[in-house]
């Protein structure tokens, strides 16, 4: 269903752009840029739009059985509806189907170029030269601007755990791997399984393993002490792996069997394969450096980074706000000097202070993120009314999906069995939950 949301944007400058990545981030920046009239070449290595959430992803880090843990009122865009017969937490098929909708929607294939892996993006005069490869040969075009949307599950971060070396050491069969390793929980049967991590990947893989894993830990911050459920054990921070493989905190070891296998849920690094990060004075990290308002190069603003922001409750949305952003920026209808985007920088560097990883963790502040950028690209009036209000509404039911949510990271996902209503024109909404006794 198509709502009364669609995009009417003033054109401007017009600008010739590059768009890479053709997942949900780049159909929306595509989207958001054509209707301000900029010229659009969207590249992604894939086949067909959807980014992991392809049929056939080039970067395929979805475990086989992945269910969405958020309802699809939140996911999607403002303008596009997900399908009636599916249920509010969808498949990765599902989510797929609903990318090449909102793909076709936004009518992303007239101006993309599928099978492109973008090899190079560099300065030259006054604009970018962007080189891919496609089909074995070699194309290299100029463009005034650059939109990166690449997403960010390409390079997983893998910290060592404190006297990991050691327990490697002390048994050749140990392992240690990382969430984008892990399909399903049946290749851990009867093994003793350390999983670190308490976020979204963390818990879902928590939950599976319980059933098939002899031993289960989950290394995660939120405590000061084991909790244990079973064979279960909840495992502050500050534990450490021992030669022997049982795990030590400050009290003593960890009561349970010794660990066999180390699984890192702790996330990807962001990388741009095709940048020199160096000549363009970035830091590419766990964080990226220097963003104004997370998503422009606060040095060269022709280049842009749509979907940097973590711990996002409404990622499309999110995305679609930038990409506004971005189009209303790029054809001159936004001013910002050099020096206001670096204070803005330098202020966002203070805000976290040592915690650079947290530089784009947006979390519940996504919320007033998306309507300042969107108020900042020039909309106003009934309009913004409208989005305002939208965005309220989403953001209660986002909330009432994380009241729902176990405590416990191996606990009983029953929020996935509740079922969203809304009606958008009235504001209101409404779920159907399980009986109370179902509930952990």
């Amino acid at each position: 269903a198509v709502f009364c949301f669609a995009v009417s944007m003033s054109k401007g400058v017009s600008k010739s752009v590059a768009i890479i990545g053709g997942g949900s981030a780049g159909i929306a920046t595509c989207r958001f840029l054509k209707a301000a009239g900029h010229r659009i070449r969207l590249l992604d290595a894939g086949s067909t739009f959807g980014g992991i959430w392809a049929p056939q992803p080039s970067n395929d880090v979805v475990y086989n059985n992945l269910t969405t843990n958020l309802p699809t009122v939140v996911m999607q865009s403002f303008d596009v509806d997900f399908s009636a017969k599916v249920p509010s937490y969808v498949t990765p098929t599902q989510l797929g189907e609903y990318l090449e909708s909102y793909a076709e929607f936004s009518g992303a294939a007239e101006n993309a170029e599928l099978g492109a892996t973008v090899t190079a993006v560099s300065r030259c005069r006054d604009g970018w030269e962007v080189s891919w490869e496609k089909g074995g040969q070699h194309h290299c075009e100029e463009f005034d601007c650059v939109a990166v949307a690449n997403g960010h599950f390409n390079k997983p971060y893998m910290p060592k755990i404190p006297g990991q070396d050691e327990w490697l050491s002390g048994d050749s069969r140990r392992r240690v791997l990382h969430a984008r390793d892990y399909r399903e929980p049946t290749a851990f049967a009867g093994v003793s399984v350390l999983v670190v991590g308490g976020r979204s990947s963390g818990v879902d893989i928590a939950r599976e393993l319980r059933s098939t894993v002899s031993s289960l830990y989950v290394l995660a911050k939120g405590g000061s002490q084991v909790f244990r459920e079973g064979h279960c054990a909840y495992v502050p921070v500050g534990a450490s792996l021992r030669r022997d493989g049982y795990l030590q905190l400050e009290g003593g070891v960890v009561e349970g069997a010794a660990v066999d296998v180390v699984l890192l849920a702790t996330g990807y690094q962001y990388e741009f394969p095709f940048l020199d990060t160096d000549s363009l004075g970035m830091r590419v990290e766990r964080y990226v450096t220097p963003m104004y308002l997370h998503c422009l190069h606060a040095t060269f603003p022709t280049l842009a980074f749509i979907g940097l922001p973590q711990s996002v409750p409404c990622p499309i949305t999110a995305f679609e706000a930038q990409a506004r952003y971005i189009a209303a920026f790029w054809a001159g209808k936004v001013q910002t000097s050099e020096q206001d985007r670096y204070e803005w920088v330098e202020a966002r560097k203070a805000q976290v202070g040592e915690r650079m990883q947290d530089m784009h963790m947006t979390g519940d502040t996504t919320w007033s993120y998306i309507v300042d950028l969107i108020r900042l690209s020039g909309v106003q009036g009934e309009e913004l009314d409208r989005i305002e209000r939208r965005v309220s509404v989403v953001q209660e039911i986002y909330r009432d999906r994380v009241s729902k949510q176990s405590k416990i990271p191996w606990g009983d996902d029953w929020y996935r069995r509740c079922s969203y209503g809304v009606d958008w024109n009235l504001g209101r909404w409404w779920v159907e939950d399980l009986p109370e006794v179902a509930r952990l």
